[in-house]
């Protein structure tokens, strides 16, 4: 909320507070509200005989002067300035009271605060004020008499104002987030799909790598059994037997490296599923505080996030698939290495030659049950 302008009690607060510090342009003076009711009013206030009030309203401000006058046309009154503080979602109502001299001549009303002096007319209940403003210029402020009871209303309103300035702000700045939650989520599938499909090429690589090793190893076998056929001596024989051996080691080494990958694609799988949770659960939450979403050009709709989590979820198990394939691979690579081992062992009458490793586990969709993914 924004004052358009600042009304007879602010300026002279103003006023006064420039005097005190010597300063050159207005700023408000604070001071301690006194207690006044805002809402849900019971009763009306009291009635002082012979005193009289004036209200004036301005969107963010209620100024409320008050005094009781003698006889000759002398009076004491009591301001009140309710101005609004701060900026949504955290703006108050702050009130400051103040004590004022005056004087009554016909319709000319004189008043004085701290040494600083304001003129204006009275005419019927209509109160008309120049005052003195912050940068120099002589502004009207009008009043309308009211009584204590009409203030408190005014009052109420200001502070109802504020309070639904403040709720909407806040409602405001909770739908931005939660756009902004589903909108970021929205991106982290797109990303974690991309991840999925360069571990996919890994895994491929990794396969490729584990084939050109057993094809060294089968050379090499085939070398052992020339030797054992054309009786080379048995000592030479069984030390290149156990270099095949070395290279079915070598082989297991590579399928080591694809388990490794794997894992990293596993993760990624899991990820991806848990990015796809949050992006339900964070456009349902969406939803409740705004019913009515539907995305804009930089933002997705609510149909766009169930076409991306059902996506996800058809693309995670067809990446399982090929992995599931490629460990199939590896795993008969990894076996018909040892084999090769085996052989090249037995043909020299050399010590058997190790057992291979225990082959590599098939892996499974997170998304197994969902839409989009394959039972």
């Amino acid at each position: 909320m924004k004052l358009a302008r600042r009304s007879a009690i602010a300026s002279l607060n103003a006023l006064l507070a420039c005097t005190l510090a010597g300063c050159g342009g207005g700023s408000h003076r604070s001071s301690t509200a006194p207690h006044i009711p805002a809402m849900g009013i019971t009763s009306a206030p009291a009635t002082v005989p012979g005193s009289v009030g004036y209200l004036y309203t301005d969107g963010g401000e209620v100024d409320y002067l008050q005094w009781q006058s003698d006889a000759s046309g002398t009076f004491q009154g009591t301001g009140l300035d309710a101005t609004v503080k701060g900026s949504v979602p955290d703006e108050q109502v702050s009130i400051g009271r103040s004590n004022f001299d005056g004087q009554l001549s016909t319709s000319t009303v004189t008043l004085s605060y701290m040494g600083n002096t304001a003129r204006g007319v009275l005419s019927d209940d209509t109160l008309t004020i120049n005052v003195v403003t912050g940068d120099g210029s002589i502004r009207p402020f009008t009043y309308h008499r009211a009584s204590d009871g009409e203030y408190n209303v005014a009052l109420a309103k200001l502070k109802q104002a504020v309070s639904q300035a403040n709720a909407q702000e806040n409602l405001s700045e909770s739908q931005a987030g939660a756009v902004q939650k589903v909108s970021k989520d929205y991106e982290a599938i797109n990303t974690d799909e991309s991840s999925l499909r360069s571990d996919l090429t890994g895994l491929g690589d990794d396969v490729t790598s584990t084939e050109a090793d057993l094809a060294s190893e089968h050379a090499d076998e085939q070398n052992v059994l020339t030797e054992a056929g054309d009786g080379t001596d048995n000592s030479s024989v069984c030390g290149d037997a156990s270099g095949v051996s070395g290279d079915a080691s070598d082989v297991s080494g590579d399928a080591s490296s694809f388990s490794g990958d794997l894992q990293v694609m596993t993760t990624d799988l899991s990820t991806l599923h848990n990015d796809a949770s949050t992006l339900t659960s964070d456009l349902q939450a969406l939803l409740k505080i705004e019913p009515g979403y539907a995305g804009d050009g930089n933002n997705p709709s609510p149909s766009d996030v169930q076409r991306a989590v059902s996506v996800a979820a058809s693309a995670a198990d067809g990446y399982v698939k090929q992995a599931n394939h490629k460990i199939g691979q590896e795993n008969g690579d990894v076996a018909t290495a040892y084999g090769y081992a085996a052989d090249a062992s037995k043909a020299g009458n050399c010590n058997l030659a190790a057992d291979g490793p225990t082959p590599i586990g098939r892996i499974s969709s997170p998304f197994v049950g969902q839409s989009g993914a394959s039972t």
